[in-house]
């Protein structure tokens, strides 16, 4: 048996994509995942090629409703969300992305567990809901490791020692 997962976490920027490279590659060799649903490779590029560019596309209510709907869908088909939470930390902002956020509270609002990743190690607390909502919280690059040796199926609570207000 092996779990399907939704990878949700900003693509906009080379960092945050390196990020959701590195995270991907650890769930990758975890032996209990099955699957890796991450919506930046899937961008339903038959409606993309339609337009001059995916800037342009992305502006389009077709793509965007689209969008949704399939990111949807793969977060109702997945066993777990994991998160991302890095959004613009080389812009010095340590708030998550809030399509993100979305993401997260959908996922708790439909009884999937979510299992969060930060890699960055600030002091910025962690609002309540937030703390209330995950199964497990990897915080800083070595506890993101673990990742790949975290157990998919059972899911245990593994915590953060962060602030929360």
């Amino acid at each position: 048996m092996s779990q399907r997962v939704y990878l949700a976490g900003p693509f906009f920027s080379n960092a945050q994509i390196e990020r959701l490279d590195k995270v991907n590659a650890l769930l990758t060799a975890n032996e209990t995942i099955g699957y890796i649903y991450e919506p930046r490779a899937h961008q339903n590029d038959e409606i993309v090629s339609k337009y001059p560019s995916m800037h342009e596309a992305m502006q389009s209510k077709e793509w965007q409703v689209a969008t949704y709907r399939a990111d949807v869908q793969a977060m109702h088909q997945a066993d777990v969300i994991v998160a991302v939470f890095d959004f613009d930390v080389e812009g010095g902002n340590v708030r998550p992305d809030e399509g993100t956020i979305w993401e997260m509270g959908y996922a708790i609002a439909i009884g999937k567990p979510v299992v969060i990743v930060e890699f960055s190690q600030n002091d910025e607390p962690m609002n309540l809901m937030l703390a209330g909502s995950y199964t497990a919280y990897f915080w800083g690059t070595e506890d993101i490791k673990k990742l790949v040796n975290y157990n998919f199926i059972d899911l245990p609570y593994h915590g953060t020692e962060k602030e929360v207000f």
